[in-house]
């Protein structure tokens, strides 16, 4: 047999058919090679009814015969399905046309279970929707998450950009001998500059090849042999990963793989751009080969990256029938770099308008927290008022269509609430300001959807009229049947908030676990307003089209249902594209022919927000005030985490029950201090505070803490003498992130959870992904980690009256290296 030709069966390029000619017959293998586990594939095989082997390399295939088909115009087509669903037609030409997909929801599902639940009809799609029920517009996504991998890495080459040797050796990318010697001759005089440096270890290592580049055209063009393996690695950096699910942690890192080619500077060492009908990747060498075209027409020829970066992201709406987008970025609440981002707008949008028909608006982004993945970046305590005092300049800008709280949703947006005082005093100049709040994401905060509207309207002027108003996620709040569930119906509906959905993000991110409760549906019946938006389509492997169907088929909309989002889509974007209009021609009188960054910085303001915190809610830095209990875990006992009070949202308590009592006092008997130590978090309640009221044998045992705690809680700390790590996140939900860099990345380790909400949910999924491997123990009783528990079938173990901890532990000591008394 000979190789013809192959496709993809989904977006990210994971699900590859390679197809096979053999005299007049076609055979095919499909593979899942970026995916270790093997579910996958298993999953994949198991709903179509199809055999699995393995090829040479031991790796897991589905394999068979392509049946050959005449139709009407005598024209011989082979048919490849899978199960009764009609995949692709194959042409003896080479041509392939792919009718039906795997989603990205669907595939991340696949990968991390070992028992898969959804059928067939739920898991491959047909690519198509009817005309009129078309969604155009992507109203929920982000600046650095919309650009295909293929995309970025053209982008890269195009430009020249430097690409630095930290990503070179983290990804295990090849370089020839001539390209190492040339990277590590740079890096000597790198590491020159860093000889006074406090830096020791793995820390001063990063931050030289952080300092150290490569010219990501030399890697790809010069480097031909390993292009190929190359570029499979990077397109997997860009997206977030794939065994499973993520968690915002794995999010972030994504953003910084991406930040090297959508904010990349070019390399001083320039090469010519040849080869490039050799790139092996068909995607990215088109992509180039576009980019070349580009630089030789008068309106692109000399666009910056972040230009060609807007100038891609149309053209990519435009394949998906997108005809209008509003893209949130944290750059147009920068001083200077605002200014700079508009003037490169104004100057290309036009252009791009004309070749594309995609109108492109932004929402200035304001983080929520300050970032903490950024090891050097330090975040001015006066964070907020600096955004607002840009957010007053940059609004009056037509390209700006309001703005967006964003990050991590582990705080009550209520603590935001005299940020809202200034933004609803911009509302009150621009009727078409529209301010959007990521709420209701996850469930450690079921307030938020509430508190967002309350921020927005306790904030008005007498007289003033509620302003525009959109909520990201709306997942997650109480029960509609409840009274506060009622009233937060009310209040949507009242005040005409607008719910955004991203189903795919959600899965992927681990804010969904199961799809029976989602609120879509009910939101609808209740006359709410909801759309659709991408969260940054290509972080999670998805597009416009695929959304829709994804929506439209996993939460079983009726057409009915969706063209209720299609009219609230279409009212948004008609509002939208006059406000432009408007604004612009309030924008250019304002103007009157002087120089834009003249009268922005003349309308940046200074903005002095009301502190609402009490001095008896002060926060204090932990690390100062804890210095001499802070240890690192010891290496010489295996340690278990124990989840049951720390990580539910802020007003629901763990409630200790007496089976949960005699479960944990048998773990606690059986298992030996010398062996095992406990690691909790820092509300030292419920489950966690039994432990430590119950040690009796003297468990070592260690808290983990956020970096910032009020008075009372120190001193509690204090009084108790246990030893602490210290987290590198502020707030309480987000400590799960440090679980995961001193255990699950670094060591085995046990989870045994009797109770938690998204932050609990968050840390097993972070256990089941590390690299150290965790033995995860749930409370079957738990409804809210069941779910997550379920989802990782074949990860978890569920333990109860019937199924006791200590008998499976036991039962698996070997397994789990650990032994009891």
């Amino acid at each position: 047999m000979t190789y013809f030709t192959c496709f993809f069966l989904d977006n990210e390029k994971d699900i590859i058919v390679s197809i096979y000619k053999d005299l007049g017959d076609l055979y095919y293998v499909l593979s899942t090679p970026n995916y270790s586990t093997g579910n996958l594939i298993r999953n994949l095989s198991a709903t179509c009814n199809l055999p699995l082997s393995q090829d040479e390399n031991g790796m897991l295939i589905i394999k068979g015969q392509v049946p050959c088909y005449v139709n009407a115009a005598n024209e011989e087509v082979y048919i490849f399905r899978l199960g009764d669903i009609e995949v692709a037609d194959i042409y003896p030409d080479g041509r392939v046309s792919v009718k039906a997909l795997i989603p990205a929801i669907a595939k991340t599902l696949m990968s991390q279970t070992k028992n898969y639940q959804l059928d067939l009809s739920k898991t491959i799609f047909k690519s198509y929707v009817p005309r009129n029920l078309k969604f155009r517009g992507d109203l929920h996504t982000h600046m650095n998450g919309n650009l295909k991998a293929d995309v970025m890495i053209a982008l890269g080459i195009y430009h020249q950009i430097r690409y630095p040797l930290y990503y070179v050796k983290k990804l295990g990318l090849e370089l020839t001998p001539s390209q190492w010697d040339k990277v590590n001759a740079q890096r000597k005089k790198v590491e020159r500059q860093f000889i006074t440096s406090p830096l020791q270890g793995k820390y001063l290592d990063r931050k030289i090849n952080d300092n150290t580049f490569i010219n990501f055209a030399d890697l790809i063009l010069n480097n031909l042999d390993n292009a190929e393996m190359n570029i499979v690695k990077i397109r997997g950096s860009l997206a977030v990963i794939k065994d499973g699910q993520a968690v915002f942690t794995n999010l972030e890192k994504v953003y910084l793989y991406r930040y090297v080619f959508a904010k990349g500077r070019e390399s001083e060492d320039k090469i010519r751009i040849d080869s490039v009908g050799q790139i092996p990747d068909a995607d990215v060498r088109n992509a180039l080969v576009q980019m070349l075209r580009d630089g030789e027409n008068p309106d692109y020829k000399n666009n910056t990256i972040f230009q060609d970066k807007l100038l891609w992201i149309a053209r990519g709406y435009k394949a998906q029938g997108v005809d209008y987008a509003e893209i949130s970025d944290t750059t147009l609440v920068k001083k200077y770099e605002s200014i700079e981002m508009l003037r490169q707008v104004h100057e290309i949008m036009p252009k791009i308008y004309q070749e594309t028909g995609v109108m492109i608006r932004f929402l200035a982004a304001i983080r929520r927290i300050p970032l903490t993945i950024v090891k050097d970046a330090i975040t001015p305590s006066d964070y907020l008022e600096q955004n607002l005092e840009v957010l007053k300049a940059t609004a009056l800008d037509p390209y700006v269509a309001g703005c967006d709280f964003v990050g991590e949703e582990i705080n009550d947006i209520i603590t935001l609430k005299p940020a809202f005082k200034e933004i609803v005093k911009i509302a009150s100049k621009d009727e078409s300001f529209v301010i959007r709040v990521h709420a209701g994401e996850n469930d450690s905060q079921k307030d938020n959807i509430a508190h967002s509207i309350a921020c927005v309207k306790d904030s008005l002027a007498p007289g003033q009229k509620m302003p525009r108003m959109r909520l990201g996620h709306g997942l997650y709040t109480y029960s509609p049947k409840s009274n506060k569930g009622r009233e937060v119906l009310k209040q949507l509906k009242d005040n005409d908030i607008v719910l955004e959905f991203q189903l795919t993000s959600n899965v992927r991110l681990n804010n969904l676990n199961s799809l029976k409760n989602h609120p879509l549906k009910e939101y609808l019946k209740q006359g709410i307003r909801c759309v659709q938006g991408t969260d940054g389509a290509a972080l999670y492997g998805t597009t416009s089209l695929d959304e829709e169907l994804s929506l439209k088929t996993l939460l079983d909309l009726s057409d009915d249902e969706v063209k209720l989002m299609k009219d609230a889509e279409s009212q948004i974007i008609e509002e939208s594209r006059k406000a432009y209009s408007d604004k612009k021609a309030a924008f250019n009188e304002l103007l009157k022919g002087r120089d834009m960054e003249e009268v922005l910085l003349e309308k940046m303001k200074t903005v002095k927000l009301k502190k609402r915190m009490p001095r008896s809610k002060e926060l204090l830095d932990t690390n100062k005030e804890l210095k001499d209990m802070i240890n690192e875990i010891t290496w010489d006992r295996f340690p278990i985490v124990l989840l049951g009070g720390s990580f539910n949202s802020e007003n629901r308590s763990t409630r200790v029950t007496n089976e949960g009592q005699r479960q944990l006092d048998e773990l606690l008997d059986y298992l030996s201090p010398d062996e095992v130590c406990f690691v909790i978090g820092h509300k030292l309640s419920g489950y966690e505070k039994y432990l430590l009221e119950h040690n009796s044998k003297g468990f070592r045992i260690y808290a983990v803490v956020p970096a910032l705690m009020g008075k009372k809680e120190i001193e509690r700390f204090k009084k108790l003498g246990i030893e602490i790590r210290v987290s590198t996140e502020a707030q309480g939900m987000g400590i799960y992130k440090s679980f995961n860099y001193e255990i699950f990345e670094r060591r085995p380790s046990m989870v045994v959870a009797f109770d938690g909400n998204s932050a609990a949910a968050n840390l097993i999924q972070e256990a089941k992904n590390g690299k150290g491997k965790s033995a995860i123990f749930v409370w079957s009783h738990s409804k809210t980690l069941q779910n997550k528990a379920k989802s990782l079938h074949g990860y978890v173990y569920s333990f109860d009256e019937d199924n006791k901890l200590t008998g499976q532990l036991k039962s698996l000591q070997d397994k789990l290296l650990i032994s009891g008394r």
